[in-house]
């Protein structure tokens, strides 16, 4: 799984879709890219425009063709409600989807709104999250795997420095990537919050979102970007998944980013056994 958020001049510019929001005018969504453009949209008080986002994997749920509701997510069961879109030249009123996963291109917050995300709720008590390993590979924090950090590196850097595709996407060769420690700590208490707790998600089940959880390990961001995997036993095979996946493939080649961590934790009594988290971001 794959996610991306951006930083603007005026302050946060992250569109979770696993948050509540209303939006105004009709959405697009273009199937040959599997594109989804919407005008004008209120996130947690904030305003933002010309949002795209790539949907990556969804399930349509249903469409009523009435009287347009505001768009909504329900982020406890992925259900996206489009009160009014447009879908290859025809408009649809109140469409229902449930989003499997999707990739954030961008979004313009409008100047003056406030920025702030809500606080996020805590249901029922849960532990802390994983304390940081101040950037320090160990074998906990690297499935006890040799020559963790350079073979990745290399595989990741081999991988930008050439033109490739990523699902219907040319990306051209990118600038090699540096390792952060910042990176690698948020990067590890999330694998190791996954592998403990036996889960696979973006979303700690505290509530925490990516983008959170880099700015509590310290690395302050104008543009981040996350990809997790599970079960992969080696530094070859985890990248051989996120390359053969257009969403994991376009944050590898994204070329704004500069700097990454990877760290992959193991629990043999967890469903996926491994669980690795790669964090990429530029300051």
């Amino acid at each position: 799984m794959k996610h991306t958020a951006r930083r603007t001049s005026c302050g946060i510019a992250v569109l979770a879709l696993c948050a509540s929001f209303s939006a105004w005018g009709a959405s697009t969504f273009d199937p040959t890219i599997n594109r989804l453009f919407i005008t004008s949209i209120a996130v947690n008080g904030a305003n933002y425009q010309n949002v795209s986002a790539t949907i990556n994997a969804f399930t349509l749920l249903g469409v009523d063709n009435g009287t347009p509701a505001a768009d909504t997510f329900d982020p406890a069961s992925n259900v996206l409600t489009l009160g009014s879109v447009v879908y290859l030249g025809v408009t649809y009123n109140n469409v229902r989807v449930q989003l499997n996963s999707f990739t954030l291109l961008a979004a313009t917050l409008v100047p003056g709104t406030p920025a702030t995300p809500a606080p996020t709720p805590t249901p029922t008590p849960v532990d802390p999250p994983p304390a940081a390993s101040n950037g320090t590979l160990t074998a906990a924090n690297t499935c006890s795997l040799g020559n963790f950090q350079t073979d990745l590196m290399t595989l990741i850097n081999q991988a930008r420095a050439s033109a490739r595709t990523c699902g219907t996407t040319v990306y051209p060769a990118a600038a090699p990537l540096a390792w952060n420690g910042k990176l690698f700590d948020a990067a590890a208490v999330h694998s190791a919050d996954m592998a403990t707790k036996n889960y696979f998600s973006h979303t700690s089940q505290d509530g925490r979102t990516f983008d959170q959880r880099i700015t509590a390990a310290g690395y302050s961001w104008s543009n981040i970007g996350e990809n997790i995997a599970a079960g992969q036993s080696s530094a070859s095979s985890v990248m051989a998944a996120w390359m053969s996946s257009a969403g994991h493939c376009s944050n590898i080649m994204n070329g704004s980013f500069t700097q990454v961590g990877v760290a992959c934790v193991v629990n043999n009594s967890a469903t996926y056994k491994t669980y690795w988290t790669m964090d990429l971001g530029r300051p």
